[in-house]
């Protein structure tokens, strides 16, 4: 399975519209490659750096099996039917220097995570533990500006 961004490449510095103090708006994502017998998704944004301590900006669960595009501000404008944000968007925000911003989509073997709003990440893996059947990843470097 494969993650994409039409708004930055893997590896590379994601831009400052997509930061919590510039205009916080969601990147576009699409994916491919989901397995076969894949029931629905759902996408995390964690902060890497260990000052961050893996801190969760965005949670989206119960993506439905059909959807492969989150396009760029759908945290805003509104996410495909059925899906749910667990943790509303808060684009990249580190104290200083450069952090590493990670997308991870996780194609699940359940329709939905029954998860309750403001779930941290280590929730959500205790409610799809034997479920994630493949996860892809695209990794974004920031550095707040000013």
């Amino acid at each position: 399975m494969e993650l994409h961004s039409t708004s930055f490449e893997d590896g590379r510095d994601i831009p400052q519209k997509y930061g919590k103090l510039i205009e916080n708006v969601s990147p576009g994502l699409s994916w491919n490659g989901a397995p076969p017998g894949t029931k629905s998704f759902a996408l995390s944004l964690v902060d890497n750096h260990p000052v961050a301590r893996k801190y969760l900006h965005w949670l989206v669960v119960d993506i439905g099996a059909d959807v492969t595009v989150l396009a760029e501000g759908a945290a805003r404008r509104g996410l495909p039917d059925g899906a749910r944000e667990v943790r509303a968007y808060a684009g990249p925000f580190p104290p200083s220097g450069t952090h590493e911003y990670e997308f991870t989509l996780y194609a699940l073997g359940q329709e939905t995570t029954g998860l309750a709003a403001d779930a941290t990440l280590d929730r959500f893996v205790r409610a799809t533990k034997g479920d994630v059947l493949a996860t892809a990843r695209l990794v974004g470097n920031f550095t707040r500006e000013g």
